[in-house]
């Protein structure tokens, strides 16, 4: 699996944004959203976050702020606005991207056909 130019530095944001494809060629729209995990590296108080997966939308819809995580997050006005805005996006786990391309033809094409539901609360 490619993820990466050699010598390259990326930054998240470099993926935010970039195009999306399933395993058979189909466009699912863009990456939204990442999802972090807790690595196995600490360093101080901290530890590494490692990408654990991506939210896939049909549209730049902004960040879920967390709103997919827990149903009490928030206002619920907030809440039910985020969850309407997010209404078509996916969910797919880093283990499933095959490749990202950067550059001019940057796009992140998967291992699989079709996106994981969010299961937003």
């Amino acid at each position: 699996m490619t993820r990466t130019d050699p010598g390259r530095v990326v930054r998240l944001n470099d993926l935010l944004g970039m195009p999306v494809e399933a395993a058979d060629g189909r466009k699912l729209g863009h990456v939204n959203d990442v999802r972090l995990a807790p690595g196995r590296a600490v360093q101080g108080p901290r530890s590494e976050l490692m990408i654990d997966g991506l939210i896939v939308a049909d549209r730049h819809a902004g960040s879920l702020l967390g709103y997919d995580r827990r149903a009490e997050q928030g206002p619920w006005l907030v809440r039910a606005a985020v969850r309407l805005l997010h209404r078509n996006a996916g969910y797919v786990g880093w283990d499933s991207v095959r490749q990202i391309t950067w550059g001019e033809d940057a796009k992140v094409v998967l291992t699989v056909d079709r996106l994981d539901d969010l299961g937003m609360p």
